[in-house]
């Protein structure tokens, strides 16, 4: 049975405890759609709750939380399967609930489909949200969550009840698992530290890297206020969050350049003490005010997270990486290439080197430089370039780049 056909069978065969008592019945949609209750022709019954779990749960399609462990088509068709998502979290792998808590929103961010007033809004309420995921969760469908939300009618008053929904679920249910609960730009003090000592991690996108870029896309948006400083009270406290804050870029709806990316990029990691920063390429959406504007390509968000990944892991210096760029964008090539030709004297001897001069050369990473490191330890050399394979190597990309025992390839075609 699919995902989708046990969430059906669940809802139609009354199976969500208390989820659609009568308790609750004049509660679920208090917040959205004009008119009053939300789904079915009444608003009640067990195939509203389905509608709005499947619509809050598409709501997040372009809200990153972790490395997919699918392609980008896998992807949106399993968050278009009512928003159950497998993601690679800080604990592990792991299938959350990815949703909204509203989509109804008061902001005005010209890329997104939640400033449009043409399509039907949803909202849960704390006790709704909990009970919903605690029935995922004890049946093994999910086994965490990633709450995101529009703004509400206000953010404070969102964020509120986003926080009493977890909450519920860490006091009513005990729920002990990974929670990742987005901070909505605006948010109180009082609030962030709240939320900080319930959730596993928190993030507060910054969309774009700077509040000139911002302005271009919102008017009801601050960057300073609103984002900057509500990200740094969430490193004021820090200390309490298991695995730390995270933020995302939106990569082409302005024309914002690949260098102020990486600028700010470099200060959240410096400044905000940033754990993961996310990218995701621009695609227009229908009914917004950007729905006529060219998609940025995939390719360039990809390369984004190769320079974040040289930054963040390797340790690269902002001012090599700065030569990869070209007119101040990466071009459609692998930046660590680009870097070696640039700044690497010569060949790297693979039975002398250090771990970092390792790290510098493309197609070895951290696990199979440590391999090389852990074989010369116990007095073991590596003679050819199948060893290397056979402990993670890209040999394609490493071989112009390395020496084996003295030896190199015959030829270094595209290091000159």
């Amino acid at each position: 049975m699919t995902i989708s056909e046990k969430l059906n069978a669940l809802c139609q065969l009354g199976r969500w405890d208390a989820v659609d008592e009568s308790e609750d019945q004049g509660q679920i949609g208090s917040n959205a759609k004009k008119g009053g209750r939300l789904g079915s022709p009444e608003g009640k019954g067990p195939q509203g709750l389905l509608t709005k779990i499947w619509t809050l749960g598409e709501g997040t399609e372009r809200d990153n939380c972790g490395w997919a462990n699918s392609s980008r088509k896998d992807l949106i068709e399993s968050i278009a399967r009512s928003g159950i998502y497998r993601a690679a979290t800080p604990r592990g792998t792991c299938v959350l609930l990815k949703t909204l808590y509203t989509n109804a929103c008061s902001s005005d961010c010209a890329y997104c489909i939640n400033s449009s007033h043409t399509r039907e809004t949803y909202s849960y309420t704390p006790d709704e949200l909990a009970r919903v995921f605690h029935q995922l969760h004890v049946r093994n469908i999910v086994q965490g969550l990633f709450l995101s939300s529009a703004m509400g009618r206000d953010p404070r008053t969102t964020m509120g009840e986003m926080i009493n929904a977890i909450e519920i679920l860490r006091t009513k249910y005990s729920y002990k698992g990974y929670v990742h609960l987005k901070i909505l730009p605006g948010s109180s003090r009082y609030h962030i530290q709240r939320a900080v000592h319930l959730a596993n991690r928190v993030s507060l996108n910054v969309e774009e890297p700077s509040g000139s870029r911002l302005s271009e896309l919102s008017t009801t948006k601050d960057y300073g206020i609103d984002i900057l400083r509500r990200q740094a009270w969430v490193k004021d406290f820090s200390s309490q969050l298991p695995s730390g804050q995270a933020t995302q870029f939106i990569v082409g709806a302005t024309e914002e350049t690949d260098w102020e990316i990486i600028g700010r990029m470099r200060q959240l990691y410096e400044e905000m003490w940033m754990r993961r920063i996310h990218y995701s390429a621009f695609e227009p959406i229908p009914d917004t005010k950007l729905q006529s504007r060219k998609a940025a390509p995939a390719w360039r968000e990809h390369r984004l997270y190769q320079v974040d990944w040289l930054y963040r892991v390797y340790h690269y210096p902002i001012k090599e990486i700065k030569e990869a760029l070209i007119d101040d964008f990466l071009p459609n090539s692998d930046p660590k290439i680009a870097i070696a030709r640039l700044f690497l004297e010569g060949p790297v001897e693979i039975n002398e080197a250090s771990g970092e001069e390792l790290l510098r050369v493309p197609g070895i990473g951290p696990i199979s430089a440590r391999r090389i490191l852990s074989l010369r330890n116990d007095g073991i050399r590596i003679h050819s370039g199948r060893q290397l394979a056979e402990i993670g190597v890209v040999l394609p990309k490493a071989q112009p780049f390395i020496k084996v025992n003295g030896n190199r390839q015959a030829t270094l075609k595209g290091w000159l």
